[in-house]
C-alpha cells in the first residue's frame, strides 16, 4: 500500500519515500515516523503519539524514544529538503509535536 501527501509518496512494501526528485530506502524507524506523519495527513502528532506508534509495544521502546523520534525527523527534513525542496515540510509546533505541510495544497487552497 502507497501513503501520498502532497508530491511525496511512502509505499510500506519497500519502505521507499519517493518525491520528484528521487527517492529513498527509510531505516525501519525513519519509516515508522514518516508513516506516523504521513497517515496523519497534516494534522499535529506529539513525539510521544509517534513514538507509541514506531515502537508498539512498551518492552521495545528504547529509554529516549523522544530523542529517537527528533533524530528521524532531522533525517526525514533533510531528504524532503533535497527531494521537494520546500514544496512539502515537516514542521513542529513548539512542546506540541510535529505535522507535514505541503506549500503547493495549501497555496491551492487559497484560490
Amino acid at each position: 500500500m502507497k501513503i501520498t501527501f502532497g508530491q511525496i509518496q511512502l509505499d510500506e512494501e519497500t519502505q521507499k519515500l519517493s518525491a520528484p526528485r528521487g527517492s529513498v530506502r527509510l531505516a525501519k524507524n525513519d519509516f515508522l515516523v514518516m508513516q506516523a506523519l504521513m497517515s496523519r495527513n497534516g494534522r499535529l502528532a506529539s513525539v510521544s503519539a509517534i513514538a507509541e506508534e514506531v515502537w508498539q509495544y512498551p518492552r521495545n521502546e528504547p529509554e529516549f524514544s523522544n530523542v529517537a523520534v527528533r533524530r528521524s525527523i532531522k533525517k526525514l527534513r533533510g531528504f524532503l529538503e533535497l527531494a521537494v525542496g520546500s514544496q512539502c515540510q515537516i514542521r513542529c509546533e513548539r512542546d506540541c509535536g510535529y505535522y507535514l505541510v505541503d506549500r503547493q495544497t495549501v497555496l491551492g487552497d487559497a484560490s
